[in-house]
């Protein structure tokens, strides 16, 4: 029987193969890939904290918990479980209450996705939306557009992007 343990050293990679490896921001060292795992979890335990439970959502949007698990069932609204809680993302909604138009966008937005990529899909700028020559985010692209046919495309475009960009 072969020793099953190689010396990392002894292992290569084609040229191609690092370079995607390069490209994509792949890291050899195990304590980066530590740090990294760790900087993940406390910013998903950051967000299951911020998150909204379904009861909270339907009072932040004035509705009963039926309508935010019907909403939850049509797309329109987007949550992730934790334990055995639904919880939707804060960027889903306004201090007011929802984000204008978002309706129109979030059924296009997969349902596997992680929580933290729909997170920053909503809140991270966006370099196809800009108002005043600014990027801005998806949230806030919508909270400020009018939200025309275009507009609205021009949001439903980036997660289209975003859906390519991870497959």
């Amino acid at each position: 029987m072969g020793d099953v343990t190689r010396d990392p050293a002894e292992l290569s990679l084609s040229e191609h193969d690092a370079a995607l490896l390069d490209k994509s921001g792949f890291v050899a060292d195990p304590a980066a890939a530590t740090a990294a795992q760790l900087d993940r979890d406390i910013r998903m335990q950051e967000l299951i904290h911020r998150s909204l439970s379904v009861t909270d959502a339907a009072e932040r949007l004035g509705v009963t918990a039926t309508r935010i698990r019907q909403r939850l069932a049509d797309g329109t609204l987007w949550a992730f479980t934790s334990g055995r809680s639904r919880l939707l993302p804060p960027a889903q909604f306004t201090t007011a209450g929802g984000v204008p138009h978002l309706e129109k966008v979030m059924p296009l937005v997969a349902k596997d996705l992680h929580p933290l990529t729909v997170q920053a899909l909503l809140t991270q700028p966006q370099p196809s939306l800009s108002v005043k020559g600014r990027q801005v985010s998806m949230a806030q692209w919508l909270t400020d557009c009018a939200g025309n046919a275009q507009e609205i495309d021009q949001a439903a475009d980036v997660v289209t992007a975003a859906a390519w960009a991870l497959a």
